[in-house]
């Protein structure tokens, strides 16, 4: 987990101010420790002309920080707004959801991405937005769980000794599912027909599954907030990249192909 309780995080957040940076965020910092000290910088998630409304502003953002987003036709921020952010100063990070997979198609221009999600979209480990995509209710809470933090489960559970192969057909399972309809109650009945029954585990493992998928205890297989609060933490303390680094690998083509979809 990152150091979100880092003193001079806290201190280092209260000293900025809009005009310094904006993180544009909404399911994957929800009841994260950093929305009381990065309360004074958040926005809404990016949607289609938040950045142009950003440039008019006087004066406009150094840097901002791109975390969710809405997707779809019409709603998903442009590509042109991105080139036009980067072209007038911005200082552009992405992560996480929507921010990880713009930076992935951005970076040529010098948006820089953050994060084990970004990294995952950039290798092409993950191809689809799908595997980001969640529904949320008007608070940002969201309402299904994205694959990206399936996945984290999974291997959570696997690291708690409960048997691979069952693990891995939870997994299977709920990736099947339209991200649309994979809410907690559905993982709930995946995880009793994956984990008890017929499936050779007693109690325990089932109950352990279950208590994971309370509320209280998300947090722990939430890969995007985890993205989210450690790039907040780099970026606020000066420890990100300022610039693409050169090392990284090209964006494949089925990538590119993908997110211009998104």
């Amino acid at each position: 987990m990152p150091p979100v309780y880092d003193p001079a995080l806290d201190h280092a957040l209260a000293g900025f101010t809009q005009a310094d940076l904006v993180v544009l965020a909404g399911p994957s910092l929800i009841d994260s420790p950093l929305t009381a000290p990065a309360a004074h910088l958040l926005l809404p998630p990016v949607q289609d002309g938040d950045l142009t409304a950003l440039l008019a502003r006087t004066p406009s953002p150094a840097t901002a920080l791109m975390i969710d987003g809405y997707f779809g036709a019409g709603q998903a921020v442009s590509l042109t707004e991105i080139q036009e952010a980067l072209s007038r100063g911005v200082r552009l990070y992405g992560c996480s959801s929507m921010g990880a997979l713009r930076a992935v198609e951005a970076r040529p221009w010098g948006m820089i991405g953050l994060g084990d999600i970004f990294a995952d979209f950039l290798t092409g480990r993950r191809t689809a937005d799908e595997n980001v995509a969640l529904l949320h209710d008007d608070e940002f809470r969201s309402l299904t769980a994205a694959t990206v933090n399936v996945d984290l489960l999974c291997t959570l559970l696997t690291a708690e000794g409960i048997p691979a192969a069952h693990c891995r057909e939870f997994g299977r399972r709920a990736r099947r599912l339209y991200f649309g309809d994979r809410s907690y109650s559905a993982l709930h009945q995946l995880a009793r027909a994956c984990f008890a029954g017929n499936s050779g585990l007693d109690l325990d493992a089932l109950e352990f599954v279950l208590h994971q998928l309370a509320a209280p205890q998300r947090a722990s297989w939430d890969a995007k907030r985890r993205d989210a609060e450690r790039a907040i933490h780099d970026v606020a303390l000066g420890l990100a990249p300022t610039t693409v680094p050169s090392g990284l690998i090209p964006v494949p083509e089925h990538v590119g192909a993908v997110l211009a979809e998104a």
